[in-house]
Formats: C-alpha cells, sequence, structure tokens
C-alpha cells in the first residue's frame, strides 16, 4: 500500500513550497517519496528531486484533463511509499473565478487529504477565522490538518494551537518559526533553481531539523490516504523491424531546463532515446540523432555564452535546414531567433531559423493558461488540432515575418494571437505543453524522424 496528501497554502508566500520540501526531504529519510506539484510550475519539481532523490510530476488539470490528470497520479504514486502533492497558489486558486484547476480541485478528483499551510506571523484568534473560512468554504474537501509558518516561537505556537482546534477542531500538526534562511529567493519566472543556490544543502538540512523538531510527521502519514498498489498495464510499443530507435537530442544546462517529466518518459516509452546535449558548453549536436528538442529555460541570462558558441549555432541552424525534425518551446524559440535582446538592451546573435529578435521586457507578456489551433500541418499535429497548453514569458517577439501555425486563444480575456513559428520541420512557440496528455503528438513528432 501506499499513501498520498497535499500540501496547500492560504496563498502564494504562505510557506507551502519550504513546507513541503521540508516534509519531502525529512520523510525521505525512511521512505520512498514521490514528489508531485499542482499546475505548470518547472523549478519547485527540481527542488522536489533534488530533496527526496525522486523524480516529480506535475498535475495539471488544464493541460492534461481528468482522466490523464487521475491517470498520472495514480501510475506514479504506485512506485513509492508516501506520494507528497505540492499545491499552487492559495487552496482555491485556478484558472478562473470557478476555481478550476485549483489546489481544491485536484484534491477532491484524487481524494486526497489536505494540510494547510497557514503563514500566522503577527496572528493569534484571528488565525482560527482564517481556518475556519477554509473549513467551510468547499464542504466536500477533506481538510485534514494545519500548519503553522513564520510562528514567533513555542509561546506563539501554543496559542495558535489551542485557538484553531478549540474554534474549528481541526487539528494543527506543528509549525515552522520565522527564519530568512529558510526563504527561497525568487526571480521573474519563480524561484532560483537549486543548482544556482548558495548553501543550499546546509540551509535544507537546517529545514530538515526543524520539521522533525516541530511538525508531527507521524500524524501527517497517518491522515495521508491508502492507494492499493496494483501492476500498471502500459500500452506495449513494438517498433517497426529494421527500423532503428529514434535518438532524439534534447537541451539540457542552465539555459534550457523547462521539461516534464512525465512528458520525457513518455518519449522514452513511445520509443525515443533522448541523448541531452547544452548549448552553452558543447560544440555541436550529438551524431546520428533523428530529431531536436529545445526546451523552455534562461537563454537570456546566458547570452553572451549561448552566442559566442557558434559551432553549436551553425550545427542546429544546418540540421534545421537539413530537415531535422525540431519541436522548441518558451526559450528554445527565443533561442532559435535571429538575436536575444536582454533587459539592458544588450543583442546577441542566436541560431537564426526564424528572421524576428526576442526582446526581453520588464513585465510580462502573457501569463497563464491558453489553448491552441492549429492553423497548419506542422511537425507535431495536423491542421485543425486543438492543444492545451500555458504561456509564462518576459519577452516578446520583434521584426518577424516567419509563417505561424497557432493561433493561441485565452477564452476567458476574450484575446487570440498568432504563434507555432515553422520552418521545414521545425515548429517553436512560447507555448508550452505535456505531452503525457498528447500521446499523439509524440507519434506524429518520431514518424518524421531522419538520421542527421
Amino acid at each position: 500500500m501506499s499513501r498520498g496528501i497535499m500540501i496547500a497554502g492560504t496563498h502564494s508566500g504562505s510557506g507551502k513550497t519550504t513546507i513541503s520540501l521540508g516534509i519531502m526531504g525529512a520523510l525521505s529519510k525512511k521512505y520512498k517519496v514521490v514528489p508531485f506539484k499542482i499546475g505548470p510550475d518547472y523549478i519547485d519539481p527540481t527542488y522536489h528531486r533534488f530533496v527526496s532523490g525522486s523524480f516529480s510530476y506535475n498535475l495539471d488539470l488544464h493541460m492534461l484533463g481528468e482522466e490523464k490528470f487521475k491517470k498520472l497520479y495514480h501510475e506514479k504514486s504506485r512506485c513509492g511509499e508516501i506520494s507528497i502533492v505540492e499545491g499552487v497558489m492559495g487552496l482555491f486558486d485556478g484558472r478562473d473565478s470557478s476555481g478550476f484547476a485549483s489546489s481544491a480541485h485536484g484534491a477532491k478528483l484524487l481524494g486526497l487529504p489536505v494540510i494547510l499551510v497557514v503563514d500566522a506571523g503577527g496572528m493569534s484568534k484571528s488565525a482560527s477565522a482564517m481556518v475556519m473560512g477554509f473549513r467551510d468554504f468547499d464542504p466536500e474537501l477533506n481538510l485534514a490538518g494545519v500548519l503553522l509558518n513564520r510562528v514567533g516561537g513555542e509561546i506563539h505556537y501554543e496559542i495558535l494551537k489551542e485557538c484553531i482546534e478549540t474554534d474549528t477542531g481541526v487539528p494543527v500538526l506543528g509549525y515552522l518559526p520565522k527564519d530568512r534562511d529558510l526563504v527561497i529567493p525568487e526571480r521573474p519566472l519563480g524561484l532560483m533553481p537549486p543548482e544556482e543556490m548558495k548553501d543550499l544543502e546546509h540551509n535544507l538540512e537546517r529545514l530538515y531539523y526543524l520539521i522533525e523538531r516541530n511538525i508531527d510527521l507521524k500524524g501527517i502519514l497517518q491522515r495521508a490516504n491508502m492507494i492499493e498498489k496494483k501492476s500498471i498495464l502500459k500500452q506495449e510499443i513494438i517498433p517497426d523491424k529494421g527500423k532503428p530507435k529514434a535518438k532524439i537530442a534534447i537541451a539540457m544546462d542552465g539555459a534550457f531546463c523547462f521539461y516534464y517529466r512525465a512528458s520525457l518518459e513518455l518519449f522514452e516509452e513511445k520509443g525515443a532515446l533522448l541523448v541531452p546535449f547544452s548549448p552553452l558548453t558543447d560544440s555541436q549536436l550529438p551524431d546520428g540523432i533523428s530529431g531536436l528538442y529545445l526546451g523552455g529555460g534562461f537563454p537570456e541570462n546566458f547570452g553572451q555564452t549561448l552566442s559566442q558558441n557558434k559551432s553549436m549555432q551553425y550545427s542546429i541552424f544546418n540540421a534545421i535546414e537539413e530537415g531535422l525534425p525540431t519541436y522548441a518551446e518558451g526559450g528554445g524559440l527565443m533561442y532559435l531567433m535571429k538575436a536575444i535582446r536582454d533587459r539592458v538592451g544588450k543583442k546577441h546573435s542566436m541560431v537564426g531559423i526564424f528572421h524576428g529578435e526576442a526582446v526581453m521586457t520588464d513585465r510580462l507578456q502573457n501569463f497563464g493558461y491558453v489553448t491552441a489551433e492549429v492553423t497548419k500541418d506542422n511537425v507535431i499535429a495536423t491542421k485543425g488540432s486543438i492543444i492545451s497548453g500555458h504561456e509564462f514569458h518576459y519577452s516578446k517577439i520583434e521584426g518577424s515575418s516567419d509563417i505561424t501555425s497557432y493561433i493561441i486563444k485565452k477564452p476567458e480575456q476574450n484575446r487570440d494571437w498568432r504563434c507555432g513559428y515553422t520552418y521545414k520541420n521545425c515548429l517553436s512557440s512560447y507555448m508550452h505543453i505535456d505531452f503525457y496528455a498528447y500521446p499523439e503528438l509524440i507519434y506524429n513528432f518520431l514518424s518524421k524522424y531522419i538520421n542527421y
């Protein structure tokens, strides 16, 4: 049997990520922990992996739909002893005013008990009113306990615990004290990646100590629901006789690091061999590849290094010119443009498959869930297909006259715009998708492979 629970917050910044990481890391000392993240965030799962030793999976209702959402959770959770799902934003915050794709929505679909993280700094009995509101807002939700963050000390905690439990009946399972060293720095696209954090292991050890000292881990385990472990039936992939396995070069370094783990695993299940390479440090694409996948990331932060690596740019440019199937998202799109202009206005030359420039701005250009209508056949989808995804970027494309194959729509804002730049067998877009929701897109991509 395996168990599962969700750690959610009252709002963004409540401390749910810090507490989730601490619980994952502390429990990983004794149990096989499988982490999950509600929503499209890429960086939190890298911290989950760092603290637990296990890959983390994104659960996003907009991109996956209900059936794939549940399938992914049950498929991966059975690989461990305890699944910990970190929520997104506030517990009831979702895609729109209905709360669709919120943490609460996901918890109810999966039957997960929820532990609510409350920022209790400067509060006493007012914390009861907050917990009571969350308890009563949706009676179908199983609010199994409360964890308190930024508590002033043991006396403050005892007051808070007595108030909340007496007033609401919801058990308080522990707390974290105010501690600046426990705060993970942020930048425009979210948390700073773990590989760029100084003293991370030292700070995490302190976090684990505080979690083990001040939080009832046994009580959390007791409240987690049970999932029966059964054998997972996966679709058997029978390769065509005589056809070699498709080797897909995938950009993996500090500039290109935004990928959904479930997507990559599905690529491998469908017959792809993913070959990592670095546009920052390698001189050319790997030999014998059948396709290229350029994920999102922070190319604007590495503009000079990427620009100076001309041999890699030539290698990618020539491969795409020769018809190599190529898919690029977010930062990958920026890299394939003629240039990236950073936040101080400095221009860095890039691969140049497309004619526009990716220009960094000081505000979000597009943010949130979107849907793409495919208007032209491309390397992953046929005309008329509808694909759900998300955008989150501060850059915009200027000066492009390139052909596009998407109409991106944001229905709740009554907006649409063109994206999905195409050239030969290359598709590049700001929209990020989770291929786990669309195995047919993987088949389409792999069916076009060539030996380069």
